[in-house]
């Protein structure tokens, strides 16, 4: 009797039939004690092109749109056709008394790249599903004896259906109304993640330009004590008139009324109103998802949030060092509290340097990273037991983000950091001052991230009660304190800052943050709260890559800053499909359809509904920037317009089917102007 295993990746395949003791190599599989285990390589299967369902279709044109299939296509991919063939006859082959075993990535996209090869070949026989989150054998082992039944993932497939189409049917018809109404020779790309990823990079870097900077003013006084022991506080207004003084954000405007209280109290004593002492305890931060990977790596050391997620992905399959990468929880489940002695024994043994901070751990502490409840498809990235990992053949990059997964989950036993938060309040010439410090008792979890690559940058979380500054001595109510000192200091208010990749892929996560406060449903806003935004963690780097590649965004350093062809496309695009909120909520309604309480086709249905919103708003030129579409449509001539002598609309240049250059009106067929080219230029 043969079981056949269909895994993701040929890496992935390997380690699986190991386990199951089938080592014989075939052409696209391995076999042994009664196993046959295969791959995929990812999709081996996409949706037919629109050309399939309209042989019109080309060249593009508005009236020809939308396409909308009536009956969902899949086609092979060519380029792993060989592939398939290998599965399709491992499946012929099974017996009724022989099943199948998915065994891709346990995530959304990997039940869906089995399940469709099945439902392509005809399968009718029984599922079963090994869901793994680790590659390394003791996680393999586990995994295979708790297979669970093929009915209990098969709804993620469904939701997997749902994004393709959705994706397909918007992006595909957007795509080629955009490009044959504005674009020039060249595609004009639309996506329902890419347009309102772009639009957030867009806003932001209009808000940087168009920001202008104002000057406010702090009022700063040193207080000395007996004996003398000083420290700062600053001016804070009263509620009872000085608030008025202050704008929105708490900031003082005017540099004479700062002069004048400033005056006021200089040299005069104060009294201690109130003082606080407090001990205060901050928990280890969680371990990482994908994106707070990414954000952390993106900062520390510059790399792109592709880069982070192929570094994580060797980790996780060629060295078997990390759990499955792609995860959106920072949450473990409290089984794996039991393996920790034995994850901790596996870090020490592939690197003895870190044994001294595995010594403080206590394995019998629970931090609040672990907790059901809070787990979702896959837990938060964390090292695996492998106990034979070797970081000597890890390449720098490869350790550098590895070293943050293996602190990140080392801190959560070390105990909660302890400190000292003292807090003052002080009267001076019936003025108010107040001022806090933190002074550490216990380092803690934060023991875990004092330390250095090898490059010499250091990684220590800055939050709430770090290192004291301006440490506030013990002080009692109503002691008497001298003014030794005032200053006023000349600040200036400052925009937002530039995305980085790695913030970018945080406000794609966060995206509700983003959306304008005076939105009035209240429904899709809390949906938007609810939901995990835009995007998922397997696709959000590669959505960023895609940005970069079509010219819409561009890296500068670390930054992200939008090109004035992405600001163009923006302006071009209605809100419907730009707007973060409604893609927000077509991630939710696949959750709902993973969670078998959606409706496949009920979903479809209502993306046919809002796409064909999208193309008539996006043919209503009256709303549309002029400046945008003169952009897009001149794009390709070095920035030059040539217009029509007909009716003044942009000639586009284009190529005739014996290669030769012509010229034509964008408003083609309405215009049928066409010349000829003469020197790189319209023959006018």
């Amino acid at each position: 009797m043969n079981i056949l295993y269909i895994c993701e990746k040929p890496s992935q395949a390997r380690d699986i039939a190991r386990n199951l003791k089938a080592d014989i190599k075939k052409d696209g599989y391995l076999e042994g004690n009664g196993y046959q285990v295969t791959w995929c390589v990812g999709h081996l299967l996409a949706l037919a092109p629109p050309e399939y369902y309209r042989s019109d279709i080309k060249p593009w044109r508005i009236e020809k749109l939308p396409v909308i299939p009536e009956k969902w296509e899949m086609m092979i991919t060519p380029k792993t056709k060989k592939q398939f063939d290998i599965i399709k006859q491992l499946l012929k082959k099974l017996k009724k008394t022989e099943h199948v075993v998915i065994a891709t990535d346990a995530d959304r996209e990997g039940e869906m790249i089995a399940r469709e090869v099945l439902e392509y070949c005809h399968y009718q026989g029984k599922i079963e599903r090994l869901w793994l989150s680790a590659l390394d054998d003791k996680s393999i082992q586990k995994a295979l004896t708790q297979i669970k039944p093929g009915n209990e993932t098969e709804k993620l497939y469904d939701a997997g259906m749902g994004r393709q189409r959705a994706d397909w049917q918007v992006g595909m018809n957007m795509t080629m109304a955009a490009s044959c109404l504005y674009g020039v020779n060249s595609v004009l790309s639309v996506g329902r993640v890419q347009t309102p990823t772009l639009k957030l990079v867009v806003d932001r870097d209009r808000i940087i330009e168009n920001f202008k900077p104002q000057d406010y003013f702090v009022l700063k006084a040193c207080f000395l004590t007996n004996p003398n022991t000083s420290f700062w506080t600053t001016w804070q207004a009263s509620e009872n008139g000085s608030k008025s003084l202050l704008d929105e954000n708490g900031h003082c405007l005017d540099q004479k009324t700062i002069a004048s209280i400033a005056a006021k109290v200089e040299d005069e004593p104060g009294q201690v109103l109130k003082f606080q002492e407090t001990e205060k305890t901050q928990k280890a931060p969680l371990c990482f998802s994908l994106s707070g990977l990414q954000k952390k790596a993106s900062s520390l050391f510059g790399y792109s949030a592709k880069r982070v997620l192929e570094i994580a992905q060797a980790l996780y399959e060629t060295h078997k060092a990390i759990t499955y990468p792609r995860t959106d929880s920072n949450y473990l489940p409290t089984e794996q509290f039991e393996a920790a002695d034995q994850v901790l024994a596996a870090l020490s043994k592939a690197d003895h340097e870190i044994q001294s901070l595995i010594d403080l751990c206590n394995t019998h502490s629970k931090s609040s990273v672990w907790n059901d409840k809070k787990v979702t498809a896959h837990h938060a990235m964390i090292p695996t037991m492998n106990d034979r990992i070797d970081i000597g053949k890890m390449s720098q990059d490869e350790l550098n983000v590895y070293d943050l997964i293996r602190h990140q989950y080392i801190a959560q036993f070390l105990g909660d950091y302890e400190y000292l938060q003292r807090q003052v309040e002080i009267v001076c010439a019936g003025e108010t001052f107040i001022a806090t410090s933190n002074t550490p008792i216990k380092s803690a979890w934060k023991q875990a991230f004092q330390w250095k690559d090898s490059n010499g940058r250091q990684d220590e979380e800055k939050e709430e009660g770090d290192e004291p500054n301006n440490a506030l001595p013990q002080l009692t109510k109503g002691q008497r304190v001298e003014n030794q000192e005032t200053k006023v200091e000349s600040k200036q208010t400052k925009p937002p800052a530039r995305f980085t990749e790695g913030t970018l892929i945080e406000a794609m996560k966060n995206v509700g943050k983003f959306v304008e406060d005076n939105f009035k449903n209240e429904t899709l806003k809390k949906i938007l709260k609810d939901s995990n935004g835009i995007g998922t963690e397997a696709t959000r780097a590669n959505i960023l890559e895609t940005l970069f590649k079509r010219d819409y965004l561009q890296r500068k350093s670390k930054q992200v800053i939008s090109t004035d062809k992405g600001r163009a496309l923006i302006d071009i695009i209605p809100d419907i499909v730009k707007n973060p909120l409604l893609t927000a909520q077509w991630e939710q309604q696949l959750e709902q359809i993973a969670e078998g309480k959606g409706d496949l086709n009920t979903f479809v249905d209502s993306q046919t509904k809002l796409l064909k919103e999208m193309l008539a708003q996006l043919q209503d030129k009256s709303k549309i920037p002029t400046a945008a579409i003169l952009h897009l449509q001149s794009e390709t001539q070095n920035g030059k317009v040539y217009l029509c002598p007909k009716c003044q609309s942009p000639l586009r240049r284009l190529k005739s089917k014996k290669g030769k250059f012509f010229w034509g009106c964008v408003k083609y067929p309405d215009c049928d102007f066409t010349t000829w080219e003469n020197n790189g230029k319209p023959k006018l």
